[in-house]
């Protein structure tokens, strides 16, 4: 009996399978089948109940949270398609096609008909003169005439026979179309108008992007109001953080100090792909690549401190970059009175003062309206008209940067013209926020001065007037 006990104590010091560090903590773009930190969360529910009863869904929200894993690990048959900036309606129609193993070809097809004449026929006078000659009067004449044609395998002008071979060969597939938001916004009204024929003919569609309106894909297409489902896949709460902290903690052997994890959680604004970004370089600090064999403490605020400031440091630069080329239109514009500047820099100062809690329901209309009138009495300018503010709300999406570049961007930000409220897209704006507010600040200065070229002058009196 004495024998036993010890044997069950030494099995239950022992960690059990092995799992690697990038396993755990990693922010791969698909979870592994024994991912120690795959979280059930009732936003998965809801997805495997929406993949019963609708041929549409809309899977919505932040970058980096989720959506791609929650479909990998709940939708096995699945058709990816990957969205690219520089794709058109008919990429994406030749695209599903293919993930269906269809391939639009171009056929040349050509005809070769031959034809014969007698000599007489052609000439009667001169065939009587090659009698006479000794020449055989039944030689014949050939003549040959080729018709060439081509055609598509498939052909997507007729919409019947696209939808017809999608039917045939999609039989119980959901196609997914991740990263919607990377196309041009003319390409995403263009398809959402052929959402409906999905639906009649049974085609399941998932599609996957950051934005935060419930309402987009519907205010693109009218007729699918109550025929598809939006699911909105949320912020990570701090109980789950902190379970997926306790899952990891088992999995790799080892227990991360709760200052440093506090930390974590404050700079990540409550992404799990930002925090587990912090997770999986905090204990590569301390060299912990895989399941380690005895357990292990961390803890050290030096290595703590260097982890939260390496990661701001290689989010900072880009996302200052972004907003610049966005604020700042690359060609002329004198007649636009720097309004999408001033949008840019009242928004930033809306982040900075006020919680992430309420910067991530969204900036209202009249906040902006009347901070930006605000700004431009300050400067002396005449008051934005209300419908040129629409306008430019309505572009910021759009991404001049794409433009530009031709890569592939996720929008900053995103006006909900349904509820008259300027969205923020991308998390890192609140991760840098958290960490350090005057980095924000710093941004927001630089671009006064394409206006003000010193901005120290009017810069504490107008904080002060919008805060």
């Amino acid at each position: 009996m004495g024998f036993m006990n010890l044997f069950r104590k030494k099995r239950e010091e022992e960690p059990g399978d092995k799992f690697s560090l990038y396993n755990t903590f990693g922010c791969h773009e698909r979870p592994e089948v024994n991912c120690p930190t795959f979280l059930v969360r009732n936003i998965h529910k809801d997805f495997e109940n929406a993949l019963k009863s609708y041929n549409i869904i809309v899977v919505y929200g932040e970058s980096r949270q989720g959506k791609t894993w929650t479909i990998e690990r709940y939708c096995p048959s699945q058709l990816r398609i990957g969205c690219e900036a520089i794709m058109e309606i008919k990429d994406l129609k030749i695209a599903m096609l293919h993930a269906v193993g269809l391939d639009v070809r171009k056929i040349d097809h050509s005809i070769t008909e031959e034809y014969q004449e007698s000599m007489d026929s052609v000439c009667r006078v001169g065939g009587e003169m090659l009698v006479a000659a000794g020449a055989n009067s039944e030689k014949l004449k050939g003549y040959k005439e080729t018709l060439s044609t081509s055609y598509e395998t498939v052909d997507l002008s007729r919409n019947i026979d696209f939808y017809e071979a999608l039917k045939i060969n999609g039989i119980g597939k959901y196609f997914v179309f991740d990263n919607f938001h990377y196309l041009d916004p003319s390409v995403q009204q263009k398809f959402c108008t052929l959402l409906k024929e999905f639906n009649y003919h049974g085609i399941k569609i998932i599609i996957v992007g950051v934005w935060k309106d419930a309402s987009k894909i519907t205010a693109l297409a009218p007729d699918l109001v109550n025929r598809c489902v939006h699911l909105d896949i949320g912020s990570w709460s701090d109980e789950e953080l902190n379970e997926i902290v306790e899952l990891g903690s088992k999995a790799l052997n080892i227990e991360i100090a709760e200052d440093a994890v506090e930390i974590f959680k404050s700079c990540s604004a409550n992404n799990i792909g930002i925090f587990k970004d912090f997770l999986q370089k905090y204990c590569q600090e301390f060299n912990i690549s895989e399941t380690v064999p005895s357990r292990q403490v961390l803890s050290d605020e030096t290595k703590t401190q260097r982890v939260v400031n390496a990661i701001i440091t290689e989010a900072y630069t880009p996302l200052r970059d972004r907003i610049n080329n966005l604020a700042v239109p690359h060609r002329d514009r004198r007649d636009s009175k720097f309004l999408r500047l001033k949008i840019i820099i009242v928004v930033l100062r809306f982040i900075i003062e006020r919680e992430p809690s309420e910067s991530r329901r969204g900036i209202e209309f009249t906040t902006l309206r009347d901070n930006l009138q605000k700004l431009s009495l300050k400067w002396g300018e005449p008051e934005i008209a209300v419908s040129n503010l629409t306008q430019e709300l309505g572009k910021l999406h759009e991404r001049e940067e794409n433009r530009q570049t031709g890569g592939n961007f996720i929008p900053l930000f995103y006006y909900d013209k349904t509820n008259k409220k300027l969205l923020i897209l991308e998390p890192t704006i609140y991760a840098i926020k958290a960490y350090d507010s005057k980095l924000l600040q710093d941004i927001a200065n630089d671009l006064e001065k394409n206006i003000t070229g010193n901005p120290n002058e009017v810069q504490e009196t107008f904080w002060n007037s919008i805060s």
